[in-house]
């Protein structure tokens, strides 16, 4: 039995090194034989300090991807590519945003992307919510809302060409397969205090580029399962938008990470 630990939304700025140090033992007390984060580890100016710190700590592959925290104070181009040099000189630590299918058992397959909030969910024109990411990100600042949104539909189509890439060539070898990414792909996963994103809120908390891609695969593959994992809302919430199909959406606490839930894969 492989164990798999999954975190989310953990935030680590926002905690005292103490409670680094001891969330990151009550990660490693599960004897998860690999550790899964789907974003929003830290911020740019301290994410690679924090990544190489989770693996001084755990000694085991942790695969992961950004979040749009993760890019706050930087840019999501040097911040991507920072990771990268980090990962080259740490193989435990795989950023699945550069990677091709990764066996986490003979039939258990793992890919994934950041992805990101594309505003095609919900009613981006009409929306009042001004995320900080629009300030706080390099490529989204000082531009109009209207100039900002070709931008989110291109980072959110970058992450559905990745997927639409690597799944297929994952469920062509591997029966289950685990996608992580960090924004919910569709509205019925994007949570916010057990109810769905409106569509003030859809647009920045959704990426249906990545959405329609899982859609349009998985009908091809219906002896196979995908898992999704994602995050980025802070409520949790499950959804089965096709029978083979089970999105994961975890929940987050500022201040107070935790483990949203270890899977337990038959080897």
């Amino acid at each position: 039995m492989t164990r798999i630990a999954w975190l989310t939304d953990i935030h680590l700025n926002f905690v005292e090194p103490a409670g680094v140090d001891a969330f990151l033992a009550q990660v490693r007390a599960t004897n998860a034989d690999a550790v899964l984060i789907s974003g929003d580890i830290s911020e740019a100016h301290d994410l690679t300090r924090y990544l190489s710190r989770i693996d001084d700590a755990l000694q085991r592959p942790v695969y992961f991807v950004l979040g749009n925290h993760d890019f706050y104070f930087g840019s999501i181009r040097k911040v991507r590519q920072q990771v990268i040099d980090l990962c080259a000189e740490r193989p435990r630590l795989r950023y699945l945003t550069t990677s091709e299918p990764i066996e986490l058992t003979p039939a258990v397959g793992l890919v994934g992307h950041d992805g990101w909030a594309d505003a095609r969910i919900g009613d981006y024109e009409r929306s009042y919510v001004m995320m900080n990411d629009y300030k706080l990100i390099s490529e989204l600042s000082g531009m109009t809302k209207e100039a900002r949104w070709p931008l989110l539909m291109s980072l959110g189509d970058e992450a559905a060409a990745h997927i639409r890439r690597v799944l297929p060539a994952a469920l062509e070898r591997y029966p289950h397969v685990y996608l992580v990414t960090h924004v919910p792909p569709l509205r019925e996963a994007c949570w916010h205090e057990g109810r769905h994103s409106d569509d003030e809120w859809a647009p920045h908390f959704t990426c249906k580029a990545v959405g329609d891609a899982v859609l349009e695969i998985m009908p091809q593959y219906p002896k196979r399962e995908l898992t999704v994992l994602c995050g980025h809302t802070h409520s949790p919430g499950e959804t089965r938008p096709l029978d083979n199909v089970h999105i994961y959406t975890g929940g987050a606490v500022y201040g107070t990470p935790a483990i949203a839930r270890v899977f337990l894969i038959d080897a």
